[in-house]
């Protein structure tokens, strides 16, 4: 405990901070919350430890306010130790916290608006973003900023829905808190089978002891793995312990919601990145008071103000969506151990595919595998094939509305897929199509001399989409329009290559019939616009539904029966050295939303290599014959998690300047037995938004302690102003 007048060291969440010394207006203990100056600006920090003393006593500044909340000192150790393996600040660390800038300040008052569904305007896709906004609030008012912030559509949408009254003014007022609405029960109306119960049972033992343990929860698709994980919430709930259920971004259904809210009585608080500034407020207060026990979010919940947590899930822990490569590079699942272990609580992690970091861990016996192995309520697995393309040539097709018949278009769905997709649709069941590509058309070019549409901010292509009539990149979102010429030239432009949109446009032909839905993250802007194609597919409206990665997971179709795989081969000869890892996590769970009913699945998947190893792996159902060997292949090269890698990615508005920084990097690598510094080399994209990039790559053996190293490395350097350092542990993307 601190008195009034100690010199304290305050940590601000700012990404360049390890800690400012104050002195304190009233008594603190380390962790309170303060508010302070800094450079006329007020931030809220955290007393972080004892004064340096490097200051002259008058030279200190006095904080402006004691907040009687705190973090605990495991919040403070771990904001410590994740700093040092992630190479953050541990100011940046803060900043993951305090992400609520007013949350000690009193609730503002604004003009805020209420939607009226019953006043009919035309929807346009920006008004029915609109719509959704509200949807995804509970329908709650909202002030003008936070509509456009999370709709993302202009102010003269919204304005223009203000005068047409689909929007209406309600009287300025804080929200007020239903903390009732958070109190949870549990209903008692779900039946686990044995292997389900036995699990359960083993991580409510560990609840009911305490301390640190982790689960991996490795069950097929379909068996159940929610109510297992939903058994352990509740036993750590009713004790009096907090709960965090963490899962990637579209895992967060309407499926998923039903389902918790049928089996504790209430929806549940979720956290994510399209809330209003209010709700973010709200959710954070109430974490940190203790009056929200219990969060469904995505990976920044991690962060919130946690009181007493004692237990995380990590749904889904192979996905991509965890490793943050915006404010800082970390990743969320390895940082939710990492707290589980300094505050003592288990942690469970839950996969149908589980993360070769994760399957090492339970092989070195530092996680317990707990294994599901048949389909909950009885269902069987999907039949899963190949087929060969090179045998099986998909058929050409003409458009009705083409006026030139004498030039058809390339197909993409083979006759053993039209086929299968036919005697589906004629069962009266639903068909999915996935292919992991965007758009229309990925190239846009010359035929006769060779030009390509690029981006003129990145060093990327861009690709057609035809619901947008333009050219977009999906780098930095720039739009161009589509030329009917090529500018180098003067020949007709081609399209090559296939999107969702072009699938799209053939099954329009193949099966007119059909009806279908596109899902994207291009067609997808929201929850509740998935969630009107989820509605759709259960109420059987929809035949065959076309999308992307979107569809892989956390989607149950009772009457879906058959998936078709447009090309399984694109992932598999990317330079990253998890592609093979990835691309069966990715196919493996696309083939898992087959037969999830009463009725039998089948998967079929094109691909020029048939006898690839992934691809046969997947057809087998032997997911851990592969990921065996994919794992020795890494242990001979000392790849993660049989090794450790840091990479260094320079930025700069200018490319000389970049080139001179690098190599004056180059010039003050350090030596180090067991590591090898790798670069500088241009970056896989080399320009993004007009900045350029090279790459630094650091490589040691599973023991090396490589963080020091290049803390000390990049600390021997000064770093211009028009340059960024981004350090990345361990990447999962090498572009």
């Amino acid at each position: 405990m601190f008195k009034s007048g100690d010199i304290v060291k305050i940590l601000i969440p700012n990404v360049v901070n390890a800690g400012y010394d104050y002195r304190l207006n009233a008594p603190a203990s380390l962790g309170n919350f303060v508010r302070v100056s800094v450079m006329n600006r007020q931030y809220i920090g955290v007393v972080y430890g004892i004064g340096d003393g490097n200051l002259a006593p008058e030279k200190i500044k006095e904080t402006l306010d004691v907040f009687p909340e705190h973090l605990s000192l495991a919040d403070l150790q771990w904001i410590k130790k994740m700093s040092e393996w992630t190479l953050m600040t541990p100011g940046a660390v803060l900043r993951l916290i305090i992400n609520v800038p007013d949350a000690f300040s009193p609730p503002k008052l604004e003009q805020l608006y209420a939607y009226n569904p019953d006043e009919k305007i035309r929807m346009t896709d920006a008004r029915q973003s609109v719509a959704d906004a509200f949807a995804s609030n509970d329908n709650d008012a909202m002030g003008i900023p936070d509509i456009q912030n999370i709709a993302h559509v202009s102010a003269a949408v919204v304005r223009g829905m203000i005068t047409h009254g689909v929007l209406t003014p309600v009287a300025t007022r804080a929200r007020n808190t239903n903390v009732s609405q958070y109190q949870y029960r549990d209903m008692g109306n779900v039946v686990l089978n044995p292997e389900q119960a036995a699990a359960a049972k083993t991580i409510c033992d560990a609840i009911n002891r305490g301390g640190f343990s982790a689960y991996l929860l490795d069950g097929i698709t379909g068996s159940g793995k929610t109510q297992v994980y939903f058994d352990a919430a509740w036993d750590a709930y009713s004790r009096g312990a907090s709960v965090l259920l963490m899962m990637p971004e579209i895992a967060l259904t309407a499926q998923f919601m039903s389902r918790y809210e049928k089996r504790f009585g209430a929806p549940p608080v979720v956290w994510h990145s399209n809330l209003t500034a209010a709700r973010r407020r709200e959710i954070w207060r109430g974490v940190l008071n203790g009056k929200i026990r219990m969060v469904v979010g995505t990976r920044s919940a991690l962060f919130l103000p946690w009181q007493n947590l004692g237990l995380i899930v990590v749904d889904e822990e192979h996905d991509t969506s965890y490793k943050q490569e915006d404010m800082g590079n970390y990743h969320a699942r390895d940082m939710a151990v990492l707290r589980a272990k300094i505050a003592g609580f288990p942690i469970i992690l839950a996969s149908a595919t589980p993360s070769a970091e994760t399957l090492k861990n339970v092989a070195d016996g530092k996680y317990i595998q707990l294994k599901l192995t048949s389909r909950f309520g009885g269902a069987s697995l999907p039949t899963i094939e190949t087929i060969d393309i090179r045998e099986n040539r998909p058929q050409q097709y003409i458009l009705p509305t083409d006026t030139d018949n004498t030039q058809p278009h390339t197909g993409n769905l083979s006759p053993a897929l039209c086929d299968a997709v036919r005697k589906t649709l004629d069962a009266g069941h639903q068909v999915m199509l996935f292919i992991n590509r965007r758009g229309f058309a990925p190239i846009v070019g010359c035929k006769k001399c060779g030009w390509v549409a690029q981006c003129p901010d990145c060093s990327v292509g861009m690709t057609y989409h035809k619901q947008l009539g333009k050219m977009l990149c999906h780098m930095c979102g720039r739009t161009m329009p589509q030329p009917d010429k090529c500018p180098m030239c003067g020949n007709t432009v081609s399209m090559r290559g296939a999107g969702l949109e072009k699938i799209e446009e053939e099954v329009s032909v193949k099966f007119p019939g059909a009806r279908t839905a596109l899902v994207s993250s291009d067609t997808i802007m929201s929850r509740q616009a998935l969630e009107r194609i989820v509605q759709k597919m259960e109420n059987g409206e929809t035949d065959i539904v076309i999308g992307t990665q979107i569809l892989a997971k956390g989607h149950h179709f009772p009457n879906l029966t058959l998936v078709g795989v447009v090309d399984a081969d694109m992932g598999l000869f990317g330079t990253d050295f998890r592609a093979a890892e990835h691309t069966f996590q990715q196919l493996f769970q696309v083939a898992g939303r087959a037969g999830r009913g009463d009725i039998p699945g089948h998967v079929l998947m094109q691909t020029y290599q048939p006898n690839h190893p992934v691809l046969q792996a997947i057809c087998n159902g032997d997911r851990d014959a592969f990921m065996t060997a994919d794992m020795a292949a890494r242990r001979t090269a000392k790849m993660p998690p049989y090794g450790q890698l840091v990479a260094l990615v320079i930025e700069a508005n200018k490319e000389n300047i970049l080139k001179n920084f690098c190599d004056v990097l180059k010039n003050a690598a350090p030596v180090a037995t067991g590591v090898k510094i790798m670069g500088p080399i241009a970056a896989q994209i080399y320009q993004v938004r007009n900045w350029y990039r090279m790459r630094f790559l650091v490589a040691g053996d599973a023991r090396a302690m490589l963080q020091p190293l290049v803390a000390h490395w990049v600390g021997r350097v000064r770093v211009p102003a028009n340059v960024r350092i981004k350090i990345d542990v361990n990447p999962q993307n090498f572009m």
